[in-house]
């Protein structure tokens, strides 16, 4: 009676484990592109950090339509929403094209 209880107990163990280790976390980026290439673009933040983001999976937007991947620019300003596991391994979700940021000079 002892070998289910036990057998059930290690595929719950395991299941839970394999669900924790594609957990990522969420990362919003405030800034303008500095580089973009048909599978990533680089954000630099107001700090001056610049981030490389895959754009595998990202949905692009203007206000609230969705538009093209195209319309992406070097110099625009964004809002990207990403997965990760660190701010070196990112992936968008969302990208916002948004007004220009003011500048902290």
């Amino acid at each position: 009676m002892l070998k289910p209880t036990i057998i059930t107990l290690t595929i719950v163990a395991v299941l839970l484990g394999a669900v924790s280790l594609r957990a990522h976390d969420s990362f919003r980026i405030i800034g303008n592109i500095t580089s973009l290439t048909a599978t990533e673009l680089s954000v630099k933040n107001k700090d001056n950090q610049t981030y490389v983001i895959a754009l595998s999976n990202a949905t692009v937007w203007r206000g609230k339509k969705e538009v093209p991947a195209t319309e992406l620019k070097v110099g625009l300003s964004v809002v990207v929403d990403a997965m990760g596991d660190s701010a070196l391994d990112l992936e968008a979700q969302d990208i916002r094209i948004v007004p220009p940021l003011k500048s902290s000079k």
